[in-house]
């Protein structure tokens, strides 16, 4: 009687331990990447790039995960990875091109106003499987328009790209 006792003590011992020890159990590895995941992977390691559009006249830094892409068309830049851009527009304010003004044009697509100041303007919408958000910045001789593309399934991945066109300034 007294050997069980004392046996059953140990056991209790042995539980007590192991419950104030208890160690973290690993998590179940998953191997299977969300276009989130895979972005905030890039982000968590990016370098910005400075960069100097001549017919633009703007230094833009971007990402380095984004690449530039060279197009014959002199009013825009852009840079992108898999289904995320990032272009820049520029138009002269006194051109007979101009109707509307960028932010009328996204209006007018549907997007919506979220944010305007005296000489910028925040759009937010979506155009098809993409989401955008774009910024409309007006320093009285031009246009600056940068927009943000994004399928839907990076909308957390791009929160950074999202600040970085609200806090853009020429």
């Amino acid at each position: 009687m007294k050997t069980l006792f004392h046996l059953t003590l140990l056991m209790l011992v042995i539980l007590m331990a192991a419950c104030g020890n208890r160690q973290p159990q690993l998590k179940a590895f998953n191997n299977v990447l969300t276009g989130d995941d895979s972005l905030n992977i890039e982000l968590s390691k990016s370098q910005t790039i400075n960069y100097h559009s001549k017919a633009l006249g703007l230094d833009i830094a971007y990402p380095n995960y984004l690449r530039h892409q060279y197009l014959e068309d002199d009013q825009m830049e852009v840079f992108m990875t898999d289904d995320v851009s990032l272009s820049f527009m520029v138009q002269d304010l006194y051109s007979e091109d101009l109707l509307r003004t960028p932010g009328q044009t996204m209006m007018g697509m549907g997007a919506e106003l979220l944010e305007a100041g005296d000489d910028y303007s925040i759009h937010q919408g979506h155009e098809g499987d993409l989401e955008y958000y774009g910024k409309v910045i007006d320093d009285s001789t031009r246009m600056i328009t940068i927009i943000l593309r994004y399928g839907m399934n990076h909308t957390e991945a791009v929160d950074y790209l999202r600040q970085y066109v609200h806090d853009y300034h020429p």
